[in-house]
């Protein structure tokens, strides 16, 4: 995964200082002691003789794998370990399909990192929901 990132930013110019800046992004997926990658499945959906519902009908299902992944990591919290949701392996499927021995209906949706944290989360300052919050 990491040599077709690098492939794929050396391709769009970066320069190799900035190429191992955005590496050190992924540290998080490295250096975690476990990993889990959230696949979309598009079993049970629906098809339709038209693009505009066949999109919708993944973009449904899209929604609800995001959902599952944050209900996931909301869970991972209840249990008192870290997580980081990373959306690398997005960007690389046949990559990750092949090392993972995974169908290829099966699309990575990112990678989770998982383990204990480092420290208590820090205290964060009530948020008044009119700040972002429109009612029309």
């Amino acid at each position: 995964m990491r040599e077709a990132w690098i492939t794929d930013l050396r391709a769009d110019g970066f320069t190799e200082s900035s190429i191992a800046k955005r590496l050190r992004r992924g540290d998080v997926l490295r250096n975690a002691p476990y990993l889990a990658v959230p696949c979309l499945v598009m079993d049970g959906s629906h098809t339709y003789p038209d693009p505009r519902r066949n999109t919708a009908e993944r973009e449904m299902f899209t929604v609800a794998t995001g959902a599952g992944v944050q209900n996931f990591l909301i869970h991972l919290a209840v249990e008192g370990l870290g997580s980081a949701w990373v959306s690398s392996t997005m960007f690389c499927r046949p990559t990750v399909r092949e090392i993972l021995n995974l169908p290829d209906n099966w699309d990575p949706m990112g990678t989770v990192a998982i383990g204990h944290p480092a420290s208590p989360p820090r205290d964060r300052a009530p948020r008044n929901p009119a700040d972002y919050t429109i009612i029309r």
